[in-house]
């Protein structure tokens, strides 16, 4: 008995295991996004309503040059800015990073309290588990990329549902 009870459980739950895997695949298009060497993956903001938000990410370099990043922008702010935290006077500050060269083969992490993309004037709230597109703009192409946003309290990126 106990064993026909396990295989009618087994059964009935293969569909909601296929649509999981379905979900995953697409969790997995939606976190990555590839163009021209560049590789940005786990785009992710705090939760805030606040009008300034820091975007964080990984950016690799697959190509056998070096890439440039030189800007970002997005529809749900008047402006984006890469900047990157200094120590000056023992004062903490986000200073702007016009460029930032990405060597081959390398891996660049945007961490709070390291690297950011800077959203100021955001001109709706951002809300757990929503989702918005950020432009990269490279010396040359552009990449798109889906930010997912997790809770205000987050300090990395959640894996939850999906792994890379």
């Amino acid at each position: 008995m106990l064993r026909t009870t396990l295989l009618t459980l087994i059964i009935l739950s293969a569909p909601a295991l296929a649509h999981d895997d379905h979900r995953h695949d697409q969790d997995e298009h939606e976190h990555v996004a590839e163009a021209a060497g560049i590789r940005a993956v786990h785009a992710w903001v705090n939760a805030t309503a606040a009008s300034e938000a820091m975007v964080y990410l990984d950016l690799e370099n697959t190509s056998d040059e070096p890439v440039t990043l030189t800007s970002a922008s997005t529809d749900i702010a008047s402006s984006a800015r890469i900047v990157g935290l200094s120590n000056s006077g023992g004062k903490l500050r986000f200073e702007p990073i016009q460029q930032m060269p990405i060597a081959p083969g390398t891996r660049m992490t945007f961490a709070p309290n390291e690297l950011a993309i800077q959203l100021k004037g955001l001109t709706q709230r951002l809300e757990e588990h929503d989702t918005f597109p950020v432009t990269l703009n490279l010396a040359g192409p552009q990449l798109e990329i889906v930010v997912e946003v997790h809770s205000a309290t987050a300090i990395q990126h959640s894996h939850m549902g999906h792994q890379h």
